[in-house]
């Protein structure tokens, strides 16, 4: 059972087997924030998927995913700082600090990079034939692209988007059910650094597991001050 309060990620498979995704918003006005809609996946939709991938070698660490934005909404355009944020010259070890934003300070998110030092790895519980997976596989995981999708390699395969929403967390949370297929036995090692625009036209980057931003979440909503609404919080990047 997955809660997905104001609005739910729906997915379907087309007459090709490739995997698309359309965003479903629901309002939903919840009264003193005590109801929001329940909306259950479907148990083996992932099973059903066909996705494309790049018979390669594992890649090569740490690994850059260039102009990645790590969850379901997240969006490079105008952000509100809503505590003091640390720009630097550069993502790199190198880097200086340049400046340090206010609160409500304004600025643009250009692109970013998710940089992958040490891959997560997902050990498989049962057998997952539709992928030539067997239980005690394990599945390398890179950039998180939300809802259950994720960047892997496997057995000699790189998928760009791979659903992975049949893994559960070291501690036991996320999936339930038949659904799940196989265990997060390490998070990996990752990071995501933004390249933002100051006002006065300077570019610098910020380290987005650090930094607190209003705007990045296309998903949020800010309620109105009469009403409760249901937020979204997308699935957090895992390091």
């Amino acid at each position: 059972m997955d809660f997905r309060p104001l609005g739910a990620i729906k997915r379907a498979v087309d007459m090709n087997g490739r995997l698309t995704q359309f965003l479903a918003l629901v309002s939903c006005v919840c009264p003193f924030a005590l109801s929001c809609i329940l909306v259950t996946a479907p148990v083996g939709a992932a099973e059903s998927q066909s996705q494309s991938y790049t018979v390669q070698p594992a890649p090569m660490l740490p690994l850059f995913d260039w102009n990645a934005c790590p969850f379901e909404g997240c969006s490079y355009r105008k952000w509100t700082a809503a505590a003091a944020v640390d720009i630097f010259d550069t993502w790199k070890p190198s880097r200086e600090r340049i400046a340090t934003l206010p609160v409500k300070a304004v600025v643009t998110g250009v692109s970013g990079v998710v940089i992958t030092y040490k891959p997560g790895l997902i050990r498989l519980d049962r057998d997952m034939p539709q992928d030539d997976l067997r239980r005690g596989d394990t599945i390398r995981t890179y950039t998180y692209l939300g809802e259950g999708f994720s960047t892997v390699w496997f057995k000699g395969r790189f998928y760009r988007e791979f659903d992975i929403s049949f893994a559960k967390w070291p501690d036991g949370s996320g999936c339930g059910g038949t659904h799940c297929a196989g265990t997060y036995v390490d998070l990996g090692k990752k990071a995501w650094w933004a390249k933002v625009k100051l006002q006065s036209g300077v570019i610098g980057w910020v380290n987005m597991d650090k930094a607190e931003f209003e705007g990045v979440d296309l998903l949020a909503f800010i309620s109105p001050p009469s009403l409760f609404f249901c937020h979204m919080s997308p699935a957090p990047l895992k390091k």
